[in-house]
């Protein structure tokens, strides 16, 4: 059987989202009948226990302080041929990539930045941003096939088998980790607002460092729903009329169910396609966790709830973004394509 491998890491620091669109192409490729494993730092918050609870095996190795550290531990872990490297790890580049060859056929890389030099096969980068391919010219080399934009965004199998609902709540999700615990900021932000009681969905990750409190306040609540690392975020989608949560890879997941959303960036990496969406329409942007207070976003959340027009228009341009024939399956057309030439 085929083997691909895949390198990336989850932490309370880097957040889950790397690790969670590598999953998502697994269980892709898996499908195709591909076998696939990963290989992750024993990083404090790592998420080994969630991908071998998905069904794939994991390996974890040492905190790595370099890429010449990184490419030997994962070299002395491979056994078997490997078809295919999935790299999506913004401190490894061409430096590790070039360490990697001699052990695997092919590399992908998945970006976000275009800040160093890759050594690779084909490069996803699924971002919104102007002239998005022209970004790469001057770091890859000339044969790297490369898919940019959010038609090739990674999308997980419920986002295409989720039916369309009535759509009556508010979902809060900012990710896997909210480092700056701005999903309590929400819930003091929502208490305000008991003259026009909100029904929501609260969403957090695994190792949200105050998950205990969070379902307390949700207990009391019975117009909230407590949710943790969920397997069914589209369903979530479908019922919500707006979205209050953070940037990154939900941005693609939001345009595909056609969500309007409040964005607050938690990362400078998802500053620019967040502010693109905002110029185009298909989102709020309310600026980064810093310029957040309780009030701000209570006001973001009233304002936006009352205004049917400016929820419709948003669904609308976020639709336009992402059709339905897009994302993951056309990752999968290429990768597939790749392991055959």
């Amino acid at each position: 059987m085929t083997q691909i491998l895949f390198r990336a890491d989850a932490s309370r620091q880097i957040g889950s989202g790397h690790l969670m669109r590598c999953l998502t192409l697994a269980h892709a490729l898996k499908d195709k009948g591909y076998s696939c494993r990963f290989i992750c730092q024993n990083l404090p918050g790592q998420l080994g226990s969630l991908v071998s609870e998905q069904g794939f095996t994991v390996d974890l190795i040492p905190v790595c302080q370099n890429e010449q550290d990184d490419a030997r531990y994962c070299l002395e872990r491979i056994q078997a041929p490997i078809e295919l490297l999935v790299v999506d790890h913004y401190q490894l580049g061409r430096n590790y990539e070039q360490q990697m060859r001699g052990k695997v056929a092919n590399i992908m890389v998945i970006d976000d930045l275009a800040n160093r030099p890759h050594d690779a096969d084909l490069l996803l980068d699924q971002n919104l941003v102007p002239q998005a391919e022209l970004r790469y010219r001057n770091l890859v080399n000339s044969n790297c096939i490369l898919l940019a934009g959010p038609r090739y965004a990674l999308l997980r199998a419920e986002f295409y088998q989720a039916k369309a609902e009535q759509r009556t709540r508010l979902l809060v999700n900012f990710g896997g980790t909210d480092p700056d615990n701005l999903t309590l900021m929400a819930l003091d932000a929502l208490d305000l607002l008991k003259s026009q009681p909100i029904p929501a969905d609260i969403v957090i990750g695994q190792s949200h460092p105050a998950a205990d409190v969070i379902r307390q306040r949700c207990e009391q609540q019975p117009l909230w729903r407590f949710h943790q690392q969920c397997n069914y975020m589209a369903h979530l989608m479908l019922q919500a009329k707006l979205m209050l949560g953070a940037g990154g890879s939900t941005h693609w997941e939001r345009c595909f169910s056609q969500l309007p959303a409040l964005v607050v960036t938690v990362a400078d990496n998802q500053r620019q396609s967040t502010q693109y969406l905002d110029h185009l329409g298909a989102c709020i942007w309310l600026g980064d966790s810093t310029q957040q207070s309780i009030v701000k976003l209570a006001d973001a959340i009233a304002r936006c709830w009352q205004d049917e027009m400016l929820l419709k228009q948003m669904a609308q341009k976020a639709s336009e973004l992402l059709p339905h024939q897009a994302g993951t399956p056309a990752v999968v057309k290429a990768v597939t394509e790749l392991m055959r030439l």
